[in-house]
């Protein structure tokens, strides 16, 4: 009983973690080779403001019906669409700062995150990356 509980644990955590449709982009400019899964929801939750080098970081994310965000904020971040929307809301109405800045689509998503120093963002998996560079999750 315990490895078949076990079993099905591990083949749920694989599919979280190893299915994920969506790729985190990044601008070119910025001097990352990889983020963890906590280093991510840290930045998409707007607990992280910049980066490493001092570097203020611009979250740009796709409206909240948008298919390709409800699937990035749950295979990616692990975490529902309300609950991260509930975490900007906190910090927007308590005055700690501004939100993520919310494009309409993926092409608008991948022009903003390539023009601005320091933006990150995500898109779906097969949509051309050239202008960007692609963070991967370890």
């Amino acid at each position: 009983m315990f490895r078949s509980v076990l079993l099905a644990g591990l083949i749920l955590f694989n599919s979280l973690s190893v299915n994920a449709t969506e790729s985190v982009i990044a601008n070119s400019s910025n001097a990352i080779q990889f983020l963890n899964l906590n280093q991510v929801r840290a930045i998409f939750s707007l607990r992280v403001r910049q980066w490493d080098d001092g570097t203020p970081i611009t979250v740009f994310v796709l409206e909240d019906r948008h298919p390709a965000h409800q699937t990035f904020i749950r295979s990616v971040l692990h975490m529902l669409p309300h609950q991260l929307r509930r975490h900007w809301d906190r910090y927007i109405y308590s005055g700690i700062g501004q939100g993520p800045i919310t494009v309409r689509d993926e092409t608008a998503m991948l022009l903003r995150v390539s023009n601005t120093p320091g933006a990150i963002g995500y898109l779906p998996e097969g949509i051309s990356h050239d202008q960007v560079q692609i963070v991967p999750i370890h």
